[in-house]
């Protein structure tokens, strides 16, 4: 079947012609203007953070800056507590502590938006609990680059699925060491780069079984009969590795965000539509838990 793809693709592109639809540039302009919201919580975050702007048509020439709303009022609620989020504007977003108003597992909370031309949004969100990172495995592969036997190290993850409700996750990690020969020398932080769908993951296949990350690489490779330490890493060499326990919200709006830029640059394929849980708007109000291990070579 993939031998005729290219007829397939031929016939796809002569049938657009009977598709052809006029569209009246009017049409384009008259589109209403919606906020747009990103927000994420969670219980291990060091901030609360909100970024707030508004869509832009499609013959609206205004640069991406001033999309930007600085002066909205930002309130996060549950229950009988509550707290207003305060523009930052070196940052650009509304910023809150948790010190004021704690994420706790369990809870849902309630996301509104108001600007002073009469716009508003609200958007609901739940926490779930965190899944404990069970363990976390380096390892590395021999690769061939430009004619060349090298080799890669990777990190993987692996955890136990909660049975009995749908999990979403997503796998995170910084590798810290010092450089010695860097002038003058300093502590380097690089991420860890997991392939695949960028760390996402559900549990359709394991069922409250036993999940493992794909490879996240750290670092470049090196050739195959050269060592991990003092080649590429000086000591210590300290991993920290995140696994968080997304909820559906964050989940489906990351994944097709991912989906949207793997396609972008491909003008013959589907649009990718960007999920929204903003009533009256646009973006995402989701939420996490993280947990953590730590892996030290000394």
């Amino acid at each position: 079947m993939k031998k005729f793809g290219w007829l397939l693709g031929i016939l796809g592109l002569v049938s657009c012609q009977n598709l052809r639809q006029e569209v009246q540039p009017q049409q384009l302009a008259d589109q209403p203007v919606k906020l747009l919201v990103a927000c994420f919580i969670s219980p291990q975050d060091t901030v609360l953070a909100a970024k707030v702007a508004r869509s832009r048509p499609i013959l609206d020439d205004e640069t991406v800056t001033n999309l930007e709303i600085a002066n909205a009022t930002v309130t996060l609620q549950t229950g009988s507590r509550s707290i207003v989020l305060t523009y930052h504007p070196r940052l650009r977003y509304y910023r809150a502590s948790p010190n004021q108003f704690p994420i706790r597992v369990g809870e849902t909370y309630q996301l509104s938006i108001q600007t002073p031309d009469g716009q508003s949004v609200e958007a609901s969100t739940t926490v779930p609990e965190a899944v404990s990172l069970q363990q976390v495995r380096l390892d590395s592969e021999v690769v061939l680059e430009n004619d060349q036997v090298r080799k890669r190290f990777f990190a993987r993850y692996a955890w136990s699925d909660r049975p009995g409700q749908t999990g979403y996750y997503q796998t995170e990690g910084i590798v810290t060491y010092h450089c010695f020969g860097c002038s003058p020398e300093k502590t380097i932080r690089e991420p860890v780069r997991f392939v695949g769908q960028q760390g996402l993951y559900t549990d359709r296949e394991s069922k409250g079984g036993r999940m493992v990350s794909d490879p996240g690489y750290i670092g470049a490779s090196i050739p195959s009969n050269q060592p991990f330490f003092p080649t590429l890493f000086s000591k210590p060499f300290v991993l920290t590795a995140d696994l968080r326990h997304l909820n559906a919200d964050y989940y489906r709006y990351h994944q097709a965000l991912l989906r949207q830029q793997e396609v972008e640059s491909n003008p013959f394929a589907e649009p990718v539509p960007i999920p929204t849980n903003i009533r009256g708007g646009l973006g995402c109000f989701g939420a996490y838990s993280r947990s953590t291990q730590t892996v030290i070579l000394q």
